[in-house]
């Protein structure tokens, strides 16, 4: 028991470039520790200090990493059915609201806006609230330790405008990103809007090819080559690449992809963002609108 007390007083190192396979957390190592201690039934009061710690951990942070998120269910399935009476006023009920157990209730956009909750029993009473929407407006360009901006080219190399194409035209999407600190497991992700489509590299019989292009995307192309690119997926409605990038060493990505459909369309933002450290995040800046005529 001595060495455990040890364990949970001893803090995790802060120097995030000590070994990069270490993919932990504050967050995620509290949560394996209230996970172990729930599973083994020990330490009550130190299960108690740890649940407060977490909840406030969890709060702070906008996203988790897939480490973090486990480690979070992992300490969270013992927890979540404990009895425990409970008793709140809410204005969206003019009963009391009872229970020994968790309570999940949908409002709607009336409801949020004027609610209010009080503990009206004698326990401790923990509260979440999520809300989910979609924005009236495209995002500002936002960056921490990652940086990502779209350009978006003709098959000449040079710039070319998305307010002027026909079913059939080509454009060439060349993507940059850069990081302060480096980042090895930097995900980027560009959804396409709905009028365009992805020629896909990799199929040998492709109706178009990078290979073909002029001597401006040869240089794109020799660029990328040099990258320490993972993965790369051509999907229906996104290019996907899983890239590392060093600091200051900006990576080179491009695709081609063809004006299909006619009609006009949002474009959406670029995104690149750290698996493992999720904030290290960026959303690139928004383009004018897709023009797609016959």
């Amino acid at each position: 028991e001595e060495a455990i007390v040890l364990a949970l007083k001893t803090p995790r190192n802060s120097d995030e470039r000590i070994w990069l396979g270490d993919y932990g957390s504050p967050l995620r190592d509290n949560a394996l520790m209230l996970s172990l201690l729930e599973e083994n039934k020990l330490l009550p009061d130190e299960q108690y200090t740890l649940l407060n710690t977490l909840s406030q951990q969890a709060f702070g942070e906008r996203w988790l990493s897939t480490q973090e998120s486990n480690a979070l269910f992992l300490a969270a399935r013992t927890i979540q059915d404990l009895p425990g009476k409970w008793q709140a006023q809410t204005s969206f009920s003019a009963e009391p609201l009872t229970g020994e157990k968790t309570l999940n209730s949908n409002l709607n956009s009336d409801q949020l806006a004027t609610l209010q909750v009080r503990n009206s029993g004698d326990q401790p009473l923990w509260l979440r609230m999520d809300a989910s929407g979609y924005p009236q407006s495209a995002p500002l360009p936002a960056n921490n330790v990652l940086q990502i901006e779209r350009h978006i080219l003709g098959t000449d190399g040079k710039s070319k405008s998305l307010d002027s194409l026909r079913s059939g035209d080509l454009v060439l999407v060349w993507l940059q990103v850069k990081a302060s600190n480096s980042v090895p497991d930097a995900l980027v992700v560009d959804l396409l809007p709905a009028g365009l489509e992805l020629e896909n590299q990799n199929l040998a019989n492709g109706s178009a090819s990078l290979e073909q292009s002029g001597g401006e995307v040869q240089n794109l192309l020799n660029q990328m080559q040099q990258a320490s690119i993972k993965h790369i997926e051509f999907r229906d409605d996104r290019f996907v690449a899983a890239v590392a990038v060093d600091e200051y060493q900006p990576v080179t990505l491009v695709y081609l992809a063809r004006a299909v459909t006619p009609g006009t369309y949002q474009v959406p933002q670029p995104m690149v963002e750290s698996m493992y450290v999720p904030q290290w995040r960026a959303t690139g800046a928004a383009e004018d609108l897709l023009i797609v005529r016959p």
